[in-house]
């Protein structure tokens, strides 16, 4: 594995734990009460690291249930 392959990896594991953290807090507090703060602590990132990947916790919501979507057409 090179290294554009390694970073590649690891912007994805990232954006995943993003993911996991984020779904932790609209869980707990909703769309409407989850704040990028709260979603960048849960997952152990800064806030520009969120704002790296997202630009908004919609943007955040949207990639959970796309890749939900994608999961879920899979096994159908």
């Amino acid at each position: 594995m090179d290294s554009s392959d390694r970073k590649l990896q690891e912007r994805e594991m990232r954006k995943s734990r993003i993911m996991l953290g984020a779904l932790e807090v609209f869980k707990e507090s909703g769309l409407e009460g989850a704040t990028m703060d709260e979603i960048a602590q849960k997952s152990g990132f800064g806030k520009a690291t969120l704002y790296y990947y997202f630009n908004s916790k919609e943007d955040v919501f949207s990639e959970i249930i796309k890749d939900g979507c994608l999961l879920i057409s899979k096994v159908i």
